[in-house]
């Protein structure tokens, strides 16, 4: 997943691990409107945007912070539902970015997950769902009309139909570097405590 050719989020290996790097132009239309992470003309090198950490926790890493960049462009709400681990490193970057009520399960089916959102949500989901790897089950999960964050599109998708049928949006990330800076080098350093 990392240091994809169709994205300006990137790698840089160095002799203990390695740092990811924006490699986004600033110049081209992307960047113009804020989308740097789909930056038409990536810069080879890029800056640095994190301290160095485990190769073996990348892919991970970029999953959850490419989510966490998607809840980033997802309108303001009172309850998010992620669909992960409770202690993992996506729900703490979700904890990080936003200050509404944020709900974490691997299961967003699970009796315990559906009771609390029933006492939290009129309607007994959840407005806005961060998905992890199955983006189609927070589709499911999600109330009509809501809003699914999904990170860099390596996930199980729904079907066009079931978007519809649902009148669910889906939103992907448009500029991760912008979150990494709004989050900050705690939050950040707790979500690599997390991939461990």
């Amino acid at each position: 997943m990392v240091d994809r050719p169709d994205v300006s989020l990137g790698i840089r290996r160095t002799a203990s691990g390695v740092v990811l790097v924006d490699r986004s132009c600033d110049d081209c239309a992307s960047c113009a409107a804020g989308a740097t992470l789909w930056c038409a003309r990536p810069d080879p090198e890029g800056r640095d945007l994190t301290a160095v950490f485990a190769v073996e926790r990348a892919d991970v890493l970029v999953t959850a912070l490419t989510a966490a960049a998607a809840l980033a462009e997802a309108p303001a709400t009172s309850t998010v539902l992620v669909v992960g681990d409770e202690d993992g490193p996506l729900a703490t970057l979700v904890r990080a970015l936003v200050p509404t009520r944020v709900l974490v399960s691997p299961d967003p089916f699970d009796a315990t997950t559906k009771a609390a959102l029933g006492d939290l949500e009129p309607s007994g989901r959840a407005p806005v769902v961060v998905a992890g790897a199955d983006a189609r089950a927070a589709v499911k999960a999600v109330r009509r009309g809501g809003h699914v964050c999904v990170g860099l599109p390596d996930a199980r998708m729904p079907s066009v139909t079931e978007l519809v049928q649902r009148e669910v949006t889906l939103v992907g990330p448009r500029d991760v570097a912008g979150t990494v800076r709004r989050l900050g080098e705690p939050a950040w350093a707790a979500a690599v405590s997390a991939a461990a």
